[in-house]
């Protein structure tokens, strides 16, 4: 499959140029956190935020949304940092309005995607075998999905798929997949190799680029939106 990643929006609109793209890919994958940036505009937000859902909804097989960190901070009240507390009511009705479109990881051949990434420690601490059995954990159990700790970063291999950093993700990999994750800001973005699989890092600064992934054959490629 030809697999397009837009990183983590904070309100960025990069990701409009896939509107007349959308039928150059097998599958269009958001990576979250629609919300929250140092500089935030208001009702712009909540405008580029329900642009994505029309997007979702126009092509609804080819699309797909990941529950993110700055997601779950508003549907679980965690407060991450940036939390928008005179905004928190309207960013909550926006997800709770929108959950069944989301999902916290999607699985296309032997490539995972998701926010921050899935690590064989966190999957055994909820007991579960099988990484199709995640998104139902999340529905019926979405507390299981909260910040752990105590590494305040997120640096650690218990953290769950919308928090977890990429050192603990590289150290406690599932084997047998490749990833594509956002959630970590690079200048670039970047791929690590371990032995056969690939980490690949999608999220920059200013979140101005799209991966493309051939999950057939591996191939990477990172495209400047800006």
């Amino acid at each position: 499959m030809k697999i397009a990643v837009v990183s983590d929006i904070h309100q960025s609109v990069y990701w409009r140029h896939l509107i007349e793209q959308v039928n150059n890919f097998d599958k269009i994958i958001f990576l979250g956190d629609e919300f929250d940036y140092w500089k935030n505009k208001w009702p712009f937000q909540m405008n580029n935020a329900e642009n994505i859902i029309t997007f979702k909804k126009s092509y609804p097989e080819k699309i797909d949304l990941c529950w993110s960190n700055h997601a779950i901070s508003y549907f679980l009240d965690e407060r991450c940092s940036g939390y928008q507390y005179e905004r928190a009511v309207d960013i909550k009705e926006f997800y709770v309005k929108y959950k069944e479109l989301y999902n916290v990881v999607y699985i296309y051949d032997n490539w995972i995607f998701s926010h921050g990434g899935v690590s064989a420690k966190w999957m055994r601490s909820c007991r579960i075998d099988n990484l199709n059995e995640i998104n139902q954990l999340f529905k019926e159990k979405p507390n299981f999905f909260k910040w752990v700790g105590p590494d305040s970063y997120g640096n650690n291999s218990n953290e769950g798929p919308l928090w977890i950093r990429t050192d603990a993700l590289i150290t406690n990999h599932i084997q047998g997949y490749s990833q594509a994750v956002g959630h970590t800001e690079n200048i670039q973005p970047r791929i690590v190799k371990k032995y056969k699989q690939l980490f690949v890092f999608c999220d920059t600064a200013e979140h101005n680029y799209l991966t493309i992934i051939d999950t057939k054959t591996n191939n990477v490629e990172f495209v400047n939106l800006k």
